[in-house]
């Protein structure tokens, strides 16, 4: 799954984020932002983990943050199963989820809670993160956590 990723997303930048803007930062500078900040946190995640920022892929790193997932690929696959749950329809994170679920099927059940996690939580897959890089972490997943019911009645 790594390679296919690796050898995939130069052509998904390309189909599906042509319009959407880079971010002006790099993982040394995250590391700058307040303590508790999301920017801060987020330069920490790429260093213990040695990444760096895939330019227009950003908000990817964002959501291992905020929704604590590690970047194995179990819990990648479950990450996206996540976001699945919350309303992201990219083609990432269905290929990924039909994938994980034909190769991994020892795992069906915590992809179900994952999806069942990104049903209760507020839609954030479409929020412009890099704006939000200096808000205090916990205050994100806490607001994140509280999704209003009546949101979801509203959509079906």
């Amino acid at each position: 799954m790594i390679q296919l990723v690796k050898w995939s997303y130069p052509l998904y930048l390309q189909g599906f984020k042509r319009g959407r803007p880079a971010w002006q930062t790099k993982r040394e500078m995250l590391i700058n932002y307040p303590t508790g900040s999301l920017g801060r946190h987020l330069g920490y995640f790429l260093l213990e983990n040695d990444l760096e920022l895939i330019p227009k892929l950003e908000n990817h790193d964002i959501f291992h943050v905020v929704l604590e997932y590690h970047t194995h690929v179990v819990a990648e696959s479950q990450m996206q199963f996540c976001l699945i749950g919350n309303g992201k329809r990219s083609f990432y994170a269905i290929g990924t989820a039909a994938i994980a679920t034909l190769v991994f099927p020892e795992y069906w059940s915590s992809f179900k809670q994952a999806y069942q996690r990104g049903k209760k939580l507020r839609p954030l897959h479409r929020w412009y993160f890099e704006y939000l890089l200096e808000e205090p972490l916990d205050e994100m997943k806490a607001f994140i956590a509280k999704a209003p019911s009546s949101y979801y009645k509203s959509l079906f």
